[in-house]
């Protein structure tokens, strides 16, 4: 059987990619920060082996310093100002720190249509300690082949003793990219980068904190009727108790890539 066809389609807010060509008659979409250079697979893993025929559309956020002022009611403003307009919303997907905005993105929805279905994987709570690991530890960790294992853990113990003696969000992400901007000004001479290429990652990790602490100034509904959770092998249990669980053998880096996964899910959605 030939492969379905996939179109991408230009947005400030959303990258679309429709499986079946212009005009399917719904789409799932996708909640993720995925431009922080991760190794974690990502959605657009997962939704061509679904087989729905729904087309993907993937959040976008603001390109780099475009993010100041943004609320998080402000994220949600700019996704749902073309969703009114756009296909049958027949899934909301949510990965690790972005589940709360896909809850509340799925919570919006259902003010001109049916509330659908959300599918949260491997959802974490946003406060300090998970900042830190899936945050800072990340783009710490990144530098690494450059600044070597000691100059590394000593910024992963600067941040960690942040975490514990500042316990308000927004201030200690102030911390995390003061650290990162000292330790990897380093690492970017030792690489030749010029002045504006090493504003543009730091930028880019800036971007990804101001994310996560307009995520955690989110309300959502109480009420996860409709909910389901995938989960990793490798993670802590997460910050909320959906109807369903589905916990997979899995490492949580590759949990949007697993042919398990995506048979489960597309079996939630059949």
């Amino acid at each position: 059987m030939a492969e379905p066809r996939s179109t991408t389609a230009a947005s400030p807010s959303w990258r679309i990619t429709d499986r079946e060509g212009p005009g399917s008659p719904g789409a799932i979409l996708a909640v993720d920060f995925a431009a922080t250079g991760r190794a974690d697979a990502g959605f657009g893993q997962l939704v061509p082996q679904l087989g729905t025929g729904l087309a993907l559309w993937e959040t976008l956020v603001p390109p780099p310093g475009e993010e100041q002022g943004l609320t998080g009611e402000g994220y949600l403003d700019r996704w749902t100002a073309q969703l009114r307009e756009g296909p049958q919303v027949a899934a909301v997907f949510g990965y690790c720190a972005s589940s709360v905005f896909a809850l509340a993105l799925a919570d919006r929805i259902g003010a001109w249509q049916a509330k659908p279905p959300v599918v949260l994987f491997d959802p974490t709570a946003i406060n300090g300690p998970s900042v830190l690991r899936y945050g800072f530890g990340r783009v710490i960790d990144s530098l690494a082949a450059v600044l070597g294992a000691e100059a590394v853990a000593q910024a992963r113990a600067e941040a960690a003793a942040a975490t514990e003696r500042t316990p308000e969000l927004l201030p200690l992400t102030e911390e995390f990219l003061r650290i990162y901007r000292a330790a990897g000004q380093a690492a970017f001479e030792q690489l030749g980068l010029g002045t504006d290429r090493a504003e543009e990652l730091v930028s880019w990790f800036r971007g990804y904190l101001h994310y996560v602490v307009a995520a955690s100034s989110l309300s959502v509904s109480p009420d996860l009727t409709g909910v389901t959770t995938v989960r990793a092998n490798d993670l802590p249990a997460g910050f909320l108790q959906a109807p369903r669980v589905l916990n997979f053998d899995v490492e949580h880096t590759g949990l949007l890539a697993h042919p398990e996964v995506a048979r489960a899910v597309a079996e939630l959605l059949a």
